[in-house]
């Protein structure tokens, strides 16, 4: 079994790590603003000639201040929990829209309603929204009623009732609860998919109604005397794949091996090292080992039949530790994503990682996670092209200039060594094996405009022991992934990490988030050092924010919403959809975007134009807001209702019947 050593840590040669780690870090930080770059097949390799010296960055003007800690009231509480580790690597997708609804949505997330340590009440979180835009009472509980679990994914069957998934890190295999309603906690729960005497956890599903796809990995916590993890075409502890077809009660494929996945590529699998999506009948998946490179699986026929890909290849597959690495090759970080949009062609995204090995006398090798690069791939490209950088999120300040990089500090891409500090340093918050840039979540809208999350640190957003907080960082494409626009910062706090995000991967008028904040750099079980306590264990909090798709492909969400300290605190409409129910004979909802805080008004015109109803809505804060409309003293018909705020004005049509 290999072993990894993230960072090179002896005092002797940190600082010739360190500066590895400077000088990779400003190398991709500066790539974007050269456009996507391209990988070159079979090597690694990315290309960054003139890198650094092209594209201009906008300086903020003296005398301003920002808002961003007053985006916080937008963003909607859907749960807490005192567990904070999401996934050691890939994020599932555990926001999902409710088939046939206007705009309802379930979500799930790991949680514990204690902080007690080993965190006894782990399990899966749950939260449903209405069509009115209303979340249940956030909540730390969890949905099975006595069981431990973890890595829970979710699943609305063709009955509109629902499921989570979570595994049983203990034993393998995994909890199913579910719900004959989406507005209804699951509860029921039955134990499925598991293979003794192996342990198989880190599930990722989806489904096509009751036709069920899953993927998971194997644990290899054996104790003394139990099997290990089992090997299966060379690889030990391999990804494998199941299906069922009644919505996850029985399974008709069951821990099943991938075509043209063998020890030619690697010899170890990795947890949360993959994703997958279904569309129909169509069925991909996604594999980005981080020393394996990035293989995709497309089956066109529910998952009866593959077709493999080599998105990208790492030249020295399969890795053993016993290769000279000292060109410093690229390779995937192990977060990675895959979609399928409506033509069927598959889509995947990864972080860009670098690593290093010039000892061959044992099985380690160096790993540099000051790396930010994000790397798109279709099926019609035979190369993958880097879509974002670090470069976009130089923050500069006030009272000094941008230069184009992403300045990290040394804590946040070091971690823990053999549950110590390294020497120096009174905190960590590098987030396990991943490179600074990492996890991407993708999203496509009924255009076919693509949007991808990813979680990035930013610079001199720093906690007190100087770690740099993360933001949730979106980038976008408007013409099916041929070129892609500069990133923008969709959380944008000061002193608060933002990460572990994901989205609904059916974007509409909005795209829908979720992820996880709180108020220390890293996380709690990859951080923590009990001797100092430096990151303790913290009450997290899941948001939700509906981010007007709008917004972004005009490029208005930006980065640091830089204010004039007199600017008026006048609202600007931005999105306003159509009131829910409509028809209606008591009460109707709109929902209301701000992109900036202040007053609304709401009018209700007649077909005469004839003013019949006024409503105002004072000091709202930016984002998102549920309006309310009444039908007390109308007739039965048509009325238009204008939404005004500063000097922007936003018209529709509601019938009361």
């Amino acid at each position: 079994m290999r072993r990894l050593y993230t960072t090179i840590i002896s005092l002797s040669i940190f600082g010739w790590a360190g500066a590895q780690i400077s000088t990779n870090t400003k190398l991709m930080n500066g790539a974007i603003y050269g456009g996507p770059q391209k990988l070159e097949k079979n090597a690694g390799k990315v290309f960054l000639d003139q890198a650094l010296n092209s594209g201009n960055v906008a300086k903020p003007k003296k005398n301003q201040v920002t808002n961003r800690a007053a985006d916080h009231s937008s963003f909607v509480t859907i749960g807490e929990t005192y567990y904070d580790l999401q996934s050691n690597y890939a994020m599932p997708h555990r926001l999902v829209k409710v088939p046939g609804t206007q705009g309802s949505m379930v979500a799930t997330w790991t949680t514990s309603p204690s902080g007690a340590a080993g965190f006894p009440g782990r399990g899966a979180g749950y939260n449903y929204r209405n069509d009115q835009g209303d979340w249940m009472t956030p909540s730390a509980d969890k949905v099975e009623p006595t069981q431990r679990s973890g890595w829970p994914n979710i699943a609305v069957l063709s009955d509109g009732s629902v499921i989570t998934l979570g595994h049983d890190a203990s034993n393998g295999g995994f909890y199913r609860t579910h719900s004959p309603n989406v507005s209804e906690r699951p509860s029921t729960t039955t134990y499925v998919l598991a293979e003794n005497p192996y342990k198989p956890i880190w599930s990722r599903m989806d489904n096509n109604g009751d036709t069920v796809h899953l993927i998971c990995s194997y644990t290899d916590s054996a104790a003394p005397g139990e099997s290990r993890a089992p090997t299966r075409n060379g690889i030990f502890a391999p990804m494998v794949y199941s299906r069922s077809v009644d919505g996850g009660e029985t399974w008709e494929v069951s821990h099943q091996m991938l075509p043209n996945y063998d020890s030619s590529i690697t010899n170890n699998g990795g947890a949360d090292q993959y994703s997958i999506d279904v569309r129909g009948n169509t069925v991909a998946i996604a594999n980005a080992d981080l020393m394996q490179g990035v293989i995709v699986w497309k089956s066109e026929d529910a998952g009866n039949s593959w077709k493999r890909y080599l998105a990208d290849s790492f030249p020295y597959a399969p890795f053993t530790g016993k290769k000279f690495m000292t060109d410093t090759p690229y390779t995937a970080d192990g977060t990675v994503d895959v979609i399928i949009d409506a033509n069927g062609k598959v889509h995947a995204f990864w972080g860009l990682a670098r690593v290093f090995d010039d000892d061959t006398t044992d099985e380690s090798y160096s790993f540099f996670p000051g790396v930010q690069g994000l790397v798109y791939w279709n099926e019609d490209l035979e190369v993958g092209k880097l879509v974002a950088s670090g470069g976009a999120f130089d923050r500069g300040s006030v009272d000094g200039p941008q230069d184009g990089f992403n300045q990290l500090e040394q804590p946040t891409y070091s971690g823990v060594q053999n549950g110590t500090l390294p020497t120096g340093l009174a905190t960590v918050c590098r987030l396990g094996n991943t490179s600074a840039l990492r996890q991407p979540s993708a999203a496509i809208d009924p255009n076919g405009n693509i949007y991808c999350t990813f979680s990035i640190p930013i610079e001199f957003d720093l906690s007190d022991l100087n770690g740099n907080f993360r933001d949730i960082g979106v980038v976008h494409s408007t013409d099916g992934g041929e070129t892609w626009a500069e990133s923008q910062n969709l959380t944008q706090f000061m002193n608060k990490e933002d990460d572990f995000a994901c989205v609904a991967r059916e974007a509409d008028e909005f795209l829908h988030v979720m992820w996880q904040q709180d108020d220390a750099p890293g996380t709690n079980l990859q951080n923590n050092v009990a001797l100092y306590a430096n990151h303790e264990v913290f009450l997290n909090t899941i948001y939700y924010q509906a981010v007007p798709v709008s917004q972004i492909l005009n490029g208005e969400i930006g980065h640091l919403h830089y204010l004039s300290v007199d600017k008026p605190n006048t609202g600007e409409v931005f999105v306003v959809d159509q009131n829910y129910p409509n028809p209606f004979d008591q009460k109707s909802n709109v929902l209301v975007y701000l992109t900036r805080p202040g007053n609304v008004q709401i009018e209700v015109r007649d077909i005469m134009g004839a003013l019949v109803q006024n409503y105002n809505f004072d000091q709202l804060h930016k984002g998102n807001h549920m309006l309310e409309l009444n039908a007390n003293g109308l007739k039965a018909g048509a009325y238009h209702y204008t939404v005004i705020a500063g000097n922007n004005s936003v018209t529709k049509t509601m019938v009361v019947k």
